[in-house]
């Protein structure tokens, strides 16, 4: 998909989302704020035939709990509704959701975003709760409770 289909794409997600201005960077990358602090980027990948959207979970770094959690969830893409997981250079977790390129338009994109910001949310969560792997003393505490 060549920048003559990108912008145009971009004009009408901003003007669905009153934004009329939106435009993709030099990079053809373009950034969405959500609640003041969640950024879902929209990326043009034209090899693959496919938009990518990517959005990084708030929250610490993850421990080797929360990465094998993060991890499962990516098994044949069960956990992300199609999409994948990753770890940014920060450390943090990444989820990334594609659009097929037939399928692009704004409407398209807008639930796409929506998919993807619920995956976000519903990670967050399950990381948190994400239950410690069992060390030495934990499996001994839960043996002698049997």
């Amino acid at each position: 998909m060549s920048d003559s289909h990108v912008s145009p794409l971009i004009a009408a997600l901003g003007e669905a989302i009153g934004i009329p201005a939106l435009r993709a960077d030099a990079q053809g990358c373009c950034r969405l704020l959500f609640d003041g602090d969640r950024a879902v980027e929209l990326r043009c990948a034209p090899a693959q035939g496919r938009w990518v959207l990517s959005c990084a979970l708030r929250g610490q770094r993850l421990d080797t709990a929360g990465m094998q959690v993060l991890m499962q969830g990516n098994h044949m893409g069960a956990g992300f509704g199609g999409g994948w997981s990753g770890v940014d250079a920060q450390g943090l977790a990444v989820v990334h959701l594609p659009l097929p390129l037939p399928e692009a338009s704004a409407n398209a994109m807008l639930s796409a975003i929506e998919l993807l910001l619920n995956h976000v949310e519903r990670w967050e969560r399950r990381l948190l709760e994400a239950v410690p792997a069992a060390s030495g003393s934990r499996m001994a505490e839960w043996a002698q409770r049997i």
